[in-house]
């Protein structure tokens, strides 16, 4: 059976090698940015998660007040995760 391509060796730029310690190269694809930009290709094992009929469409929950800071960096999250199509 062959390697999942998402298993297989890549090469990595100089500039990405040289930031990740050296036990750590065989998993460079993780830490590479333009890899993190785009979601896994479909696969057979994946599945849908289908909730109940009476599952609120809300869930009633306490809100907890963000700092400005803690604030700034979920806008932050957020934005990048929209433009990106995680969300």
């Amino acid at each position: 059976m062959p390697w999942p391509k998402a298993w297989v060796k890549t090469t990595t730029t100089i500039a990405i090698a040289e930031q990740i310690p050296e036990e750590y190269h065989q998993h460079a694809k993780v830490f590479d940015e333009k890899e993190a930009d785009r979601f896994p290709p479909k696969r057979e094992e994946d599945h849908a998660i289908n909730l109940k009929e009476d599952a609120p469409a809300v869930l009633d929950c306490k809100i907890y007040p963000l700092s400005r800071d803690q604030d700034t960096k979920l806008m932050e999250f957020l934005e990048e995760h929209l433009h990106k199509g995680y969300i």
